[in-house]
C-alpha cells in the first residue's frame, strides 16, 4: 500500500474527521415591486389632499406626486369650476368672456411667485410644485364656497356693506390658514414663528389682489342677444342729423309760453342712451303723465335716443338739449314757472350720462355741462330727475337753493331695471307710475318711490340703490304755489309700451 497520507475519500469525498466545507454568503432579498399609480388617480389624491387641508385637516402626502402637470391640471379645473359657477350666477341671454377667463387665471401668478421663493429660501427645489400644487388643489374648496356665499347667501339691504367686509374677512383668514397648514406638512420655513410669517405674507397679497383687481366673470348676462334680433334699418347719420333742425323747430314751436299771473309747469324728458328700449318707453310715458296729470300738454319736450322714433323725435343729444332749455327759457316767467327735467340712461361713477344710437356718434353728457345749460337758458326754478346708475353723482353740480334735485341712486350705488323687455327701470316705475299717480307732490311721490325700490330690491336680493334727495332752501314754497293751481287729482296715467308723444 501507498504510505501517501490519505487526504480524502474515493472520488475527493472529504474525510470523516474534516472540517465543513464553507457555506457561501446569502443573497440579498429581491427589491419589492413598486406599482406607479395612474396619473388619474394622483390627481384626485391631490384634490381630496387639497380638500382636506382646505378644512384644516392633515392628509398624508405618502406616494402623492405633485409636479408641474399636476398644478396645470389643478388651474384647469379650477377655472372649469369658475367658468360653471359664473354661468349659473349669469342671467340668460349668456355671453362668454374671454377676458375673464384670462383675469381668473392671472390670479395664479402670485401663487407660483411665492411657491418659487419659497423653495429659494428652503433650498429644496420641489417645494415649488409641491407647495403650488396643494394650495391650488385647497383653493377648489375655497372658491366654490366662497362662491356660493358671495352669490346666494351674502345679506342685501341697509347693511350690506358691513356683511361684505365680513365675508371678505372670512376669506382672507381661511388663506391665512391654508397656507399655514401647506407649509407646515411640507416642513417648509423650519420655526412655527417663520411659517406664520410666511402665511401673513400670503394672505396680505391674497387680500390686496382680491380687494383691488375686480373679479371679472367669464359668463355674464348678453346684453346685445336681444338688439341683435331686431331687424333695424341701418342709420345715415348725414340724414339723421340733417333732420334735427326741423324736428327741434316743430317740437319747440308746439311750445306754449306762460301764463301771466300764474305758475305753469314745463316737462323736459331726455333719454340719450339708444342700446336699451327701457329708456325711451320711460321718456316717452313720463311725458304723457305729465300732459294729463299735471297740466303740462303744450309745454313738453321729449329728446329720445332710438330707431324706432328717430324720424319723429329729436335726438338726446347734448346740442338739441342745450338749445331746447334756451328756448323754453324764453317762453318761461322765470319769477314764476317750473321747469321739470327727467334724465332717464345709463350712468357712471364720474357724473355722466352714456348717450348712444349705434350707428352715430355723441359728445358726452355729464353733470357739470348740464349745470352750464341750465345756468344759460335762464330757467331758475327746477326739479331734477336723474334716474340711473351712480346718479348720486350728479347733486353737487344741480343742486341750490331753487332746485330739488332726486336720484335713482346713491353716487357709488346701480339702480335696477335696466332691459328691452321692461316698460320702466325700477326708479322710474316707482316715482312716475307709482307715486306720481297718488301724489301730487314731487317729494311725497319721491318718498314713495324709495319704499318701493327698496322693497323690490330686498325681493330680488340686490344692494340697495338708494335713491337720493336734495331740497333747495326755496324751491318748496314755489311748488306749493305751483300745486294750488292744479284742477282735482282726476284718473291715473296707465302704464304702456311708450307711444310717440308730440
Amino acid at each position: 500500500m501507498s504510505d501517501l497520507p490519505i487526504s480524502g475519500g474515493w472520488h475527493g469525498e472529504p474525510a470523516p474527521d474534516a472540517a465543513p466545507a464553507p457555506v457561501p454568503p446569502s443573497l440579498p432579498p429581491p427589491l419589492p415591486s413598486t406599482v406607479t399609480a395612474p396619473a388619474w388617480r394622483n390627481y384626485l389624491r391631490a384634490i381630496y389632499a387639497g380638500c382636506r387641508i382646505a378644512l384644516l385637516g392633515r392628509p398624508s402626502l405618502q406616494g402623492l406626486r405633485l409636479g408641474p402637470g399636476v398644478f396645470w391640471a389643478l388651474l384647469a379645473t379650477s377655472l372649469l369650476v369658475g367658468c360653471g359657477m359664473d354661468w349659473l350666477a349669469a342671467e340668460a341671454p349668456r355671453q362668454f368672456d374671454l377676458w375673464g377667463l384670462e383675469s381668473q387665471a392671472f390670479f395664479f401668478l402670485p401663487l407660483l411667485l411665492f411657491a418659487t421663493v419659497l423653495a429659494w429660501l428652503s433650498a429644496r427645489p420641489e417645494l415649488l410644485w409641491r407647495y403650488a400644487a396643494l394650495v391650488a388643489a385647497a383653493g377648489l374648496l375655497i372658491d366654490t364656497v366662497g362662491g356660493l356665499i358671495y352669490q346666494h347667501l351674502l345679506p342685501q339691504g341697509q347693511h350690506a356693506d358691513r356683511w361684505y367686509w365680513v365675508y371678505y374677512a372670512f376669506v382672507q383668514c381661511w388663506n391665512f390658514a391654508v397656507a399655514w397648514r401647506v407649509l407646515s406638512l411640507l416642513g417648509a420655513m423650519g420655526s412655527a414663528v417663520r411659517r406664520g410669517m410666511a402665511a401673513a405674507v400670503v394672505a396680505a397679497v391674497s387680500a390686496a389682489l382680491f380687494h383691488y383687481i375686480p373679479y371679472s366673470p367669464i359668463w355674464g348676462q348678453d346684453y346685445g342677444a336681444d338688439e341683435a334680433q331686431e331687424a333695424r334699418p341701418r342709420l345715415v347719420a348725414e340724414e339723421v342729423f340733417a333732420r334735427q333742425d326741423q324736428l327741434m323747430w316743430q317740437a319747440l314751436a308746439n311750445i306754449a309760453p306762460t301764463r301771466p299771473g300764474k305758475p305753469s309747469l314745463y316737462f323736459v324728458a331726455y333719454a340719450p342712451d339708444g342700446e336699451q328700449d327701457v329708456f325711451r318707453k320711460e321718456a316717452l310715458y313720463g311725458t304723457r303723465l305729465f300732459a294729463e296729470r299735471f297740466g303740462a300738454a303744450q309745454r313738453s319736450l321729449t329728446l329720445v335716443n332710438s330707431h324706432s322714433t328717430v324720424k319723429e323725435l329729436p335726438l338726446a343729444s347734448v346740442s338739441n338739449l342745450d338749445q331746447g332749455l334756451r328756448a323754453i327759457g324764453r317762453k318761461m316767467n322765470p319769477q314764476q314757472d317750473i321747469l321739470f327735467l327727467y334724465l332717464t340712461s345709463h350712468g357712471s361713477r364720474d357724473a355722466t350720462l352714456a348717450t348712444e344710437l349705434p350707428g352715430l356718434s355723441f359728445s358726452s353728457f355729464n353733470a357739470p355741462r348740464l349745470a352750464r345749460m341750465l345756468k344759460d337758458s335762464g330757467i331758475r326754478w327746477k326739479v331734477i330727475v336723474v334716474s340711473a346708475c351712480y346718479s348720486g353723482s350728479f347733486l353737487d353740480s344741480l343742486k341750490d337753493d331753487h332746485t330739488l334735485v332726486m336720484t335713482a341712486a346713491r353716487a357709488d350705488r346701480t339702480s335696477f331695471g335696466c332691459s328691452d323687455d321692461a316698460e320702466f327701470t325700477y326708479f322710474g316705475r316707482a316715482y312716475l307710475e307709482q307715486g306720481l299717480n297718488r301724489s301730487t307732490s314731487f317729494t311725497e311721490a319721491f318718498a314713495t318711490a324709495r319704499t318701493l325700490v327698496e322693497q323690490w330690491e330686498t325681493r330680488d336680493k340686490e344692494v340697495h340703490s338708494e335713491p337720493q334727495i336734495a331740497e333747495g332752501a326755496l324751491i318748496g314754497a314755489r311748488l306749493e304755489q305751483w300745486r294750488a293751481t292744479l284742477p282735482a287729482a282726476g284718473q291715473n296715467t296707465p302704464a304702456g309700451s311708450g307711444r310717440v308723444v308730440k
